[in-house]
């Protein structure tokens, strides 16, 4: 057999003689309690009680009644009945009744009738006499002329518009010379012999084609993003950056030159009108 074997055994064991002692114990004791009779559970009161009338009259003249029996419970110990006690009924918080103050009412003080002084004499204002006629004609003030209107620089306005729809890896940059033909019917066509300049991000100049009369559609007609055109700029790849744009007519500068920047994302293109001041 093996030592832990043992062991296990040896526990078992005394397991065993541990429970057996508790009952031995519980059982001697409930045979106790049930082998004392009702009447000696209650000699012992009665003892005490007669005992108590032997010395009643050395210790009072007055006669004391016999003191009642203590009921004993099943261990043997008396049972004294709850002590009640009273709980004092509070007394109501008297409301008190707030009596107003008289204020008496202000004395009456007659206003002192006012005594009529003397009305006092305008004194009279001295009137300048009026200026000769010279004079007035002199300080009158001469009509300003109007501000004639400036002369533009250039015969064309530039307007800049970008979109988020641009060609894949493409700079492009359309534009539109309008002519107006009739202003009152506002009927307006393309004007030819034009180009766009363009200057990218790194200084380099581009060239448009040369306008023609009329025109096309920048990306396809009722597009959200297209502009009516004739002049283009068609430049790879896509740069994103800070550009500068004017028209020029054989080399001659024709409008303002306008900044514009295209995103690196989304993709862009931008439109430009030129539009004449006329």
């Amino acid at each position: 057999m093996t030592r832990r074997q043992q062991l296990i055994i040896f526990v078992l064991g005394l397991a065993t003689v541990s429970i057996c002692t508790v009952a031995f114990a519980m059982a001697m004791s409930l045979g106790r309690q049930v082998a004392i009779p009702a009447s000696a559970a209650y000699a012992l009161p009665a003892a005490a009680s007669e005992t108590e009338e032997e010395w009643q009259w050395q210790t009072s003249p007055t006669s004391v009644s016999p003191s009642e029996i203590v009921p004993v419970g099943p261990d043997g110990q008396p049972i004294f009945p709850p002590t009640i006690t009273s709980t004092p009924t509070r007394l109501p918080t008297p409301t008190n009744t707030r009596v107003p103050t008289w204020t008496p009412s202000p004395t009456y003080t007659p206003t002192a009738t006012r005594v009529p002084t003397d009305t006092p004499v305008p004194t009279p204002t001295h009137t300048p006499p009026p200026p000769p006629a010279n004079h007035a004609a002199a300080s009158a003030p001469e009509p300003v002329a109007p501000t004639p209107t400036p002369t533009p620089e250039f015969p064309y306005d530039v307007l800049v518009e970008a979109f988020d729809t641009g060609a894949p890896q493409t700079t492009r940059v359309t534009g539109m010379v309008w002519k107006v033909t009739d202003l009152s019917l506002a009927l307006y066509e393309g004007e030819p012999g034009y180009q766009m300049r363009l200057v990218d991000p790194n200084g380099g100049v581009h060239l448009s084609d040369v306008s023609g009369i009329g025109g096309t559609d920048s990306t396809c007609r009722d597009c959200g993003d297209n502009r009516r055109m004739n002049m283009k700029i068609e430049v790879r790849p896509y740069v994103p950056g800070t550009y500068r744009v004017g028209l020029v007519q054989e080399e001659q500068q024709m409008s303002r030159e306008v900044e514009f920047t295209l995103a690196a994302n989304p993709l862009q293109y931008v439109h430009v009108n030129f539009v004449p001041w006329e």
